[in-house]
């Protein structure tokens, strides 16, 4: 089995696409405008999540991301790691990609794979101000925006992290099969 992991820390090759600066790349508040809540479900968060994120791919030409069912254990599962043991892509001591192999992402013969995580308090953890901080970190940045991803899980969970109360942690597990 071959398999090709990329942690949104590593370095990814520079393509136009990820070139593109940040600004214009946010989707104006009149898109994914019913979703970004701060209040709403987490849910409907990951949803203006995921027009977030397609609005900025489009803008690159990158194409919309699918949604995997996998990818989206992957990322509910490792946001909820990341709650209890701390902010990081191996948390609670476990391998990076460990959900997306377990969940069956990885099962194809070729595969890639990369993942964004973020934390944020009140409005920094909402949606929108999360994908700009995303979008103004170039491996972040490029990790989203690399044109051969084409699936996507998203999750968040909300709650007590770091000694703090409404705290938001955001997973983005990012893949597509056939192109490691």
């Amino acid at each position: 089995m071959a398999a090709t992991a990329v942690l949104a820390i590593g370095v990814l090759a520079a393509t136009a696409a990820t070139q593109a600066s940040a600004t214009g790349l946010v989707a104006p508040r009149s898109e994914c405008k019913a979703q970004a809540n701060i209040k709403a479900p987490e849910r409907q968060q990951e949803e203006a999540m995921r027009c977030l994120l397609n609005y900025a791919r489009s803008h690159v030409g990158a194409g919309s991301l699918g949604i995997s069912k996998s990818l989206e254990r992957a990322a509910g599962r490792k946001s909820g790691d990341v709650m209890q043991c701390g902010f990081s892509h191996t948390a609670c001591g476990r391998p990076a990609d460990l959900y997306a192999r377990r969940y069956g992402y990885a099962s194809a013969s070729s595969w890639a794979w990369g993942e964004n995580l973020a934390v944020g308090r009140g409005q920094r953890g909402s949606a929108r101000k999360v994908l700009k901080a995303w979008l103004h970190s170039p491996p972040h940045r490029d990790a989203m925006l690399l044109g051969s991803f084409d699936d996507a899980g998203i999750g968040l969970k909300r709650g007590r992290f770091g000694g703090h109360r409404n705290m938001a942690i955001w997973v983005l597990e990012l893949g597509c099969h056939g192109c490691g």
